[in-house]
């Protein structure tokens, strides 16, 4: 595929429970500097993380600004709406959770929390 964007396209089939879950998906022969977006069923697209090794997640819970936007679970791994009830995760530190090791940060894009790059304004 050509280009430097690949989508990821969530499609409802039946009746399907709406759940937050981390699946892991492996994308071949996508250059290194391309981005990813995700889509839900309903249209809304999230930027998914350039940065590979940062395996944090988001709640994609609605805001209107950075502001509404915290980082959540025991190791900072979550990226939350302050509305949302707090996360809770166990305690447990892996490499790969550091934020400021992968320029990302927890944001509002498009009205959803989410771990964005730090560079991107």
């Amino acid at each position: 595929m050509r280009g430097g964007c690949q989508r990821i396209l969530e499609i409802q089939y039946g009746e399907l429970c709406r759940c937050i879950c981390r699946s892991e998906v492996t994308i071949f022969n996508v250059p290194e500097n391309a981005a990813v977006v995700f889509v839900n069923k309903d249209g809304d697209y999230f930027i998914l993380s350039p940065h590979v090794e940062f395996c944090g997640w988001s709640t994609y819970g609605r805001c209107n600004s950075d502001e509404d936007c915290i980082v959540a679970g025991c190791s900072g791994q979550v990226c939350q709406s302050k509305f949302e009830e707090l996360t809770v995760t166990i305690c447990e530190w892996l490499d790969c959770y550091g934020a400021e090791k992968f320029n990302v940060s927890c944001r509002c894009v498009d009205g959803r929390c989410q771990w964005t790059s730090t560079s991107i304004e």
